[in-house]
C-alpha cells in the first residue's frame, strides 16, 4: 500500500510540473516573440527609424551631421512613403505591402532600398528611436483635437502598441507638423502669420494630446517653425533647384532656406538632452559646381528657436 501511495505522489508530481511547463513558456520562446532582444543603450550606435512621408525625409542628413559633431555615431533611417496617411501604414503593415522606400543615413552616406514592407524595415536594426508622422493634412487642420485622434485611434493603439511589444527598450515620438507657407498645391489659402499661428496651435494641441493617450514623447517641430516665423523669417521651405528664385514648394522643409537644419536641430535635443546651440555641423548644399551653406546669423536663429521649442515643450502640456 504504502509504495502505490508513492507511486501516485509520484504521477502527480509529474503531471503538475508538465503542466506547469506547458502554461509558461520558456525564457527563449517568450524572447522570440519580440525583434528587440537587447538593450540598444548598450550598443555603440544609435538607432533612429522615421515611420512617414515626406515630412520624414528631408532634414535626416542634417540630423546625422549634428550627432557626429557631437562624437555620436548613428544611422538615421526612415520609412518613406509620399504622402502615406497613419491609415495607409496600418493597412500596409496589416497586409504585408512591400510599398516603401527604405533610406539608411550613416558615416557610409545614404542609402536606398526600394519595394519593402514595414516589418522588413523593423527588423534592420536594434532601434534606440522610433518616430510615427503625419502632415499637416486638411483634417488635421479643420478638425477638433478630439476628432482627429477619434480618426486616428485604431492606427495609433494598434501600432505604438506594436512597437512597444516589439521594441520594450525603444523610445518612441511622434513629429509635429509644420503649418505650411501657403496652401498645399496651393488649394486652400495660407496668407498671414495668424493663419499659421492657428495651425501650429492645431498641431501642438494634437501632439500634446497623443503623447499622454499613447504614452509617446514628441517632437515641437512646428512649433520651432513658428518660432522663426515669428521673428520675420519665412522663408523656410526654399529649396535649391526649385521655382525660379528658389523658393520650394511651401510645405517641405527647404535646404538652402533652412527648414531642415531647423528640424534637424530640433531633433537633435530631443534625442540628445544636449542643446543645439553652438553645435558646429554646418551643412553644405550643391547645384551642379556651385556649393551653397547657410548664413551664420540664420544658423543662430535656428538653433535658438529650436533651443526654445524644445525647452517649452512641456509648457501648458
Amino acid at each position: 500500500m504504502k509504495k502505490l501511495i508513492c507511486l501516485l505522489i509520484a504521477a502527480l508530481m509529474l503531471l503538475t510540473a508538465c503542466s506547469n511547463n506547458a502554461e509558461l513558456p520558456t525564457t527563449e520562446e517568450t524572447m522570440n516573440n519580440i525583434y528587440q532582444q537587447s538593450d540598444p543603450a548598450q550598443d555603440d550606435v544609435l538607432n533612429i527609424l522615421m515611420i512617414g512621408n515626406s515630412g520624414c525625409y528631408y532634414y535626416v542628413e542634417e540630423l546625422h551631421g549634428m550627432l557626429a559633431a557631437v562624437g555620436i555615431k548613428a544611422n538615421v533611417c526612415n520609412v518613406y512613403y509620399n504622402g502615406c496617411k497613419l491609415s495607409q501604414h496600418w493597412t500596409w503593415w496589416k497586409t504585408g505591402e512591400s510599398k516603401y522606400d527604405y533610406f539608411i543615413t550613416n558615416d557610409q552616406g545614404r542609402v536606398k532600398t526600394s519595394e519593402v514592407n514595414l516589418e522588413w524595415c523593423l527588423q534592420q536594426q536594434n532601434w534606440d528611436v522610433i518616430s510615427l508622422h503625419e502632415g499637416g493634412m486638411a483634417d488635421l487642420r479643420s478638425s477638433a483635437v478630439e476628432i482627429s485622434i477619434e480618426k486616428r485611434h485604431t492606427y495609433l493603439f494598434d501600432l505604438t502598441n506594436y512597437l512597444k511589444e516589439q521594441f520594450p527598450y525603444a523610445s518612441l515620438y511622434w513629429q509635429q507638423p509644420a503649418a505650411y507657407q501657403v496652401g498645399y498645391n496651393r488649394s486652400f489659402t495660407i496668407n498671414t502669420l495668424e493663419d499659421q499661428q492657428k495651425d501650429t496651435k492645431i498641431f501642438r494641441d494634437l501632439s500634446i494630446a497623443i503623447s499622454k493617450k499613447y504614452n509617446v514623447g514628441w517632437i515641437p517641430r512646428g512649433d520651432a517653425a513658428i518660432l522663426v516665423r515669428e521673428g520675420g523669417y519665412d522663408n523656410l521651405c526654399a529649396r535649391l533647384g526649385k521655382g525660379e528664385n528658389n523658393e520650394g514648394d511651401y510645405y517641405h522643409d527647404g535646404d538652402w532656406g533652412g527648414g531642415q537644419f531647423l528640424t534637424a536641430s530640433v531633433w537633435f535635443e530631443c534625442l540628445t538632452g544636449q542643446s543645439c546651440i553652438g553645435n558646429t555641423y554646418r551643412p553644405v548644399y550643391t547645384q551642379g559646381a556651385v556649393e551653397y551653406r547657410l548664413e551664420e546669423d540664420l544658423v543662430t536663429k535656428f538653433q535658438a528657436a529650436a533651443h526654445q521649442a524644445v525647452a517649452n515643450r512641456n509648457e501648458d502640456a
